[in-house]
């Protein structure tokens, strides 16, 4: 149960990271595209930290 809990939140925040990033790229404001960078930062050491307790 706790697996599969590790595992929905593992894929919660890679497809967040991916939706930051992909929005990041098509961003003009700069100042948009620094908030966005953080957030994505944010949703990737996520994803490792997920990855390394399943």
């Amino acid at each position: 149960m706790l697996k599969m809990f590790l595992k929905g939140k593992y894929y919660y925040h890679l497809i967040q990271h991916r939706h930051n990033a992909l929005l990041q790229q098509d961003c003009l404001d700069e100042e948009l595209r620094a908030k966005l960078m953080v957030k994505a930062s944010y949703h990737n050491s996520k994803v490792v930290e997920f990855a390394l307790k399943m």
